[in-house]
């Protein structure tokens, strides 16, 4: 029976298969010493997109570090102790993507696989019979129920041997390129037009003969325009200290109505609210809770300037919050409805929109929210509701040991 599925064919070839597949490719000369050679994570696939070979780059990065002594050494242990690690499984079953198990196709047959560049890459490469290089976004099964987010390069190189074909695929890490791009985007972007924007006021405030009405309007603009120019630079220190499991939570009580009332003045000298509007809805629950308020900040403006990005002139966007029993929820709405492939990649580190350099804000928010805050990031986005993200939180968390919440 054939197997659905939402992109790349589902079929796999049997046990038997992959073994004398496996079996032609290490009885080919020095096959194990060019792969192992290549300093990056290198496989070899079937026409199925299955493993039937890798190289040791490969199996250290999977923790299976005595993969090709094992091999060497009793071929039917070490083929069932391989074949159960690695051989017979797609790539992103390999590593443990967390897409790779929601369908019964596996790796590369579910809605996401459709924007994955692994899959596109692989497939490509077959139809094509050329390489094909590819970006990939993927979110892999960590410990202790946390997500790893790669950045990853992807080759495909098709190759013949004997009358089988098969598709050489590697591999590179590109996490710190992205992240050097996304860094080089805020600094040499945001936080020069935030400093762009204290000077022009400064030369204002200095012109000779203004009213004392103006210089004290435009003393606060600077100081609102300075606090800015701060969060910007302190958003890369906390998504730094994140990524690295450095990050202090300091939880102090809070006020829900002040503390959107704070995110809104965020924005009252900001670009990316001009010609738009930014509203708390009048309904808002007014309730008292205990969180850090610098890390929730931080992820309430970031959906406010994703929003505001999104929406065009005239366009509003709207804060709420409400009491869910234990927990409490807020919300940024826009009118908006996200592509379907927008929404597949949401929250994937370097996902962005925007272009080069971009994506880090939706990826920081739920990192922040779920594995310092406690709390789950969740979205939906349709012609009935628009975009609606929510953030539900505990409505108590504590300090970091060793932090006093002050």
């Amino acid at each position: 029976m054939t197997m659905k599925t939402a992109f790349a064919p589902a079929e796999r070839a049997t046990a038997e298969e992959i073994s004398r597949q496996y079996e032609k490719l290490a009885q080919l000369p020095f096959v194990r010493d060019f792969l192992d050679a290549v300093p990056n994570m290198s496989v070899v696939l079937n026409t199925q997109r299955q493993i039937v070979f890798a190289n040791r780059a490969f199996t250290r990065f999977l923790g299976i570090d005595n993969a090709a002594e094992l091999l060497g050494r009793n071929q039917c242990e070490a083929f069932g102790c391989l074949y159960k690690d690695i051989l017979g499984q797609r790539p992103g079953e390999a590593v443990g993507c967390i897409r790779s198990g929601l369908t019964e196709g596996g790796c590369g047959t579910t809605v996401f696989c459709q924007t994955c560049g692994a899959v596109i890459s692989i497939l490509n490469s077959q139809k094509l019979r050329t390489l094909d290089i590819q970006e990939c976004r993927m979110l892999c099964a960590g410990e202790g129920g946390d997500h790893n987010a790669l950045d990853l390069r992807v080759w495909s190189r098709p190759i013949d041997v004997d009358g089988d074909g098969f598709t050489v695929f590697s591999v590179v890490d590109i996490s710190d390129e992205k992240r050097r791009k996304a860094l080089e985007r805020i600094f040499f972007h945001d936080v020069l037009n935030t400093a762009s924007g204290v000077q022009g006021l400064a030369d204002l405030l200095v012109e000779e003969g203004l009213p004392e009405e103006e210089v004290h309007e435009l003393s606060w603009m600077i100081s609102d325009t300075v606090e800015q120019l701060i969060e910007e630079i302190n958003a890369q220190r906390i998504l730094s200290a994140a990524e690295s499991g450095d990050l202090e939570v300091a939880a102090e009580p809070l006020h829900s109505l002040e503390l959107l009332a704070r995110v809104v003045r965020q924005f009252h000298a900001s670009s990316y609210a001009k010609g738009k509007f930014l509203r708390i809805n009048a309904d808002a629950e007014a309730f008292d809770f205990q969180s850090d308020p610098v890390l929730l900040r931080r992820v309430l403006i970031n959906l406010v300037k994703n929003a505001l990005e999104a929406v065009p002139e005239g366009g509003l966007v709207t804060l709420d919050c409400r009491t869910e029993g234990d927990h409490i929820a807020f919300t940024v709405h826009d009118a908006l409805v996200m592509p379907p492939e927008v929404q597949m990649q949401l929250f994937t580190r370097s996902f962005s929109t925007k272009g080069t350099g971009r994506g880090l804000g939706t990826y920081s928010i739920k990192l922040i929210t779920e594995k310092y805050l406690h709390g789950k990031a969740s979205f939906v986005s349709n012609a009935e509701s628009g975009t609606v993200f929510t953030m539900r939180y505990p409505r108590s968390i504590q300090s970091s040991a060793g932090m006093d919440g002050k």
